[in-house]
């Protein structure tokens, strides 16, 4: 990837410098520079003959040159005033006027007499009194259920066949899980048991199936997992290592057992 990244940079730099290699250059002489002068209107001077003498005036004050006599001002005159709003207001002010209770407009409220006896009802209603009811007829004792513990004659040998005639699926075996050594045996005792070359072998899977018994067998490659049916002699017997392999000439399946560590 970078070797194909730079040798696209240097194509593209090969590039630029062909279509830059072949421009005219033009030399461009500059023009002298002459700078333009701005002339102004000269400053005129208005010449003086000196300066004026200074002359002192006197100013008089006419501040109080108007003015009013005392004996023009008003004389003070003391006079009594006296407030009567207060006495007018306490003689003509009407504060509440109570409507219900002016002469001619109120209700008489008469209150009516109590009864001298109260009036009592002619018929009681008797006091509440529950009956009680026995119930003649006893009561059942409830009945009691026994189970027999005991079961019959057990035969499990019709079952045991049922069981026997589906296909059992086993897993193989991690291989990498495996030591190095023992895999190197394995792998000894299968081109010894098959006869063939190591490198024409192609391992499927290593299973622990029983020893005998296996009526049928068939390789799922989907799940890495075989499908056995058993015959009524693989019940007790053991379970040992088996190789699964395939040639790769003709796509053959060999199989083989080995002994286990």
């Amino acid at each position: 990837m970078f070797s194909r990244v730079k040798g696209a940079m240097a194509d593209a730099a090969e590039t630029l410098r062909r279509t830059f290699a072949g421009l005219p250059v033009v030399t461009v002489v500059p023009e002298h520079f002459h700078p333009g002068s701005h002339r102004g209107a000269l400053l005129a001077v208005d010449p003086r003959s000196g300066l004026e003498l200074l002359a002192a005036t006197g100013q008089g004050a006419r501040l109080f040159r108007e003015g009013v006599p005392a004996l023009a001002l008003p004389a003070f005159e003391a006079k009594l005033q006296a407030e009567a709003g207060w006495a007018s207001w306490g003689a003509a002010a009407e504060v509440v006027r109570m409507t219900p209770l002016e002469a001619g407009r109120a209700a008489q409220v008469a209150v009516p007499p109590l009864p001298l006896q109260a009036r009592t009802l002619g018929r009681v209603e008797p006091p509440a009194c529950p009956s009680t009811r026995r119930i003649a007829e006893p009561l059942a004792r409830p009945g009691t259920r026994r189970l027999d513990p005991r079961l019959g004659n057990v035969s499990a040998q019709a079952g045991l066949e049922a069981i026997l005639g589906l296909p059992i699926p086993i897993r193989a075996e991690d291989i990498q899980r495996l030591p190095k050594g023992l895999w190197m045996r394995y792998s000894l005792q299968l081109v010894r048991g098959t006869g063939e070359n190591v490198r024409n072998l192609e391992v499927l899977g290593l299973f622990r199936i029983p020893r005998k018994g296996v009526a049928d067998l068939r390789h799922d490659p989907r799940q890495s997992r075989i499908l056995i049916r058993l015959e009524a002699s693989a019940v007790r017997a053991p379970r040992e290592p088996f190789i699964l392999a395939r040639r790769k000439d003709d796509g053959a399946l060999l199989s083989c057992f080995v002994e286990g560590s």
